[in-house]
């Protein structure tokens, strides 16, 4: 069956082609504040959810793949920056300290109609760097489209961390671990 990702990221996209998936992109272009949930879990499942379902409606016999990440910090969300200045307070604040990182996934056999949800939790903390290693990371403007800032798997990010507890994917916005499970048992409904 056709996996079909509902999902602009490419960073997600990669990690599915890594495991062997062959991947067909259908932006969802939901509106993600049209999702009212106070816990962080249910949002992210919420969202994934609405994504997946928008895009299951144009596809048939297919695997339809939604995830939503959202970086969580003292109790609050960090999306992503709008420009260099909030991304160098973003990481600013990140420094030496753990942060949470929450993936909703859902998965729709369009097949069959069948949903699947579920969510991931992983801890990242990162390292105490010099203002100068900040600064250059800010150049770069890898910052860009990500959610806290960063992505994991930058090179020009790998000296800011220090571990990560739970799934490294999850933190690239796409804990295949879980997923990948969840794929088979939607393909297995249909043999």
């Amino acid at each position: 069956m056709k996996i079909v990702l509902a999902s602009k990221s490419p960073r997600r996209k990669e990690v599915l082609e890594k495991h062997g998936y062959d991947v067909i992109i259908d932006v969802s272009n939901v509106d993600e504040n049209s999702a009212k949930k106070k816990d962080v879990k249910e949002l992210v499942m919420e969202l994934a959810k609405l994504k997946a379902q928008t895009v299951a409606k144009r596809h048939k016999d297919t695997i339809i793949v939604a995830a939503d990440t959202l970086v969580y910090f003292e109790r609050k969300e960090l999306g992503q920056p709008k420009d260099a200045h909030e991304a160098e307070e973003m990481i600013r604040r990140l420094i030496g300290k753990t942060h949470e990182v929450y993936s909703g996934i859902c998965i729709i056999n369009t097949s069959n109609s069948e949903v699947m949800q579920d969510f991931d939790l992983s801890k990242v903390k990162l390292k105490k760097v010099s203002d100068e290693t900040l600064r250059e990371y800010i150049a770069s403007g890898q910052y860009k489209g990500k959610a806290g800032a960063y992505n994991i798997n930058d090179p020009e990010f790998e000296n800011f961390i220090d571990n990560v507890k739970g799934s490294y994917f999850n933190v690239m916005g796409l804990p295949i671990e879980k997923v990948e499970k969840m794929i088979d048992k939607a393909v297995a409904k249909v043999k």
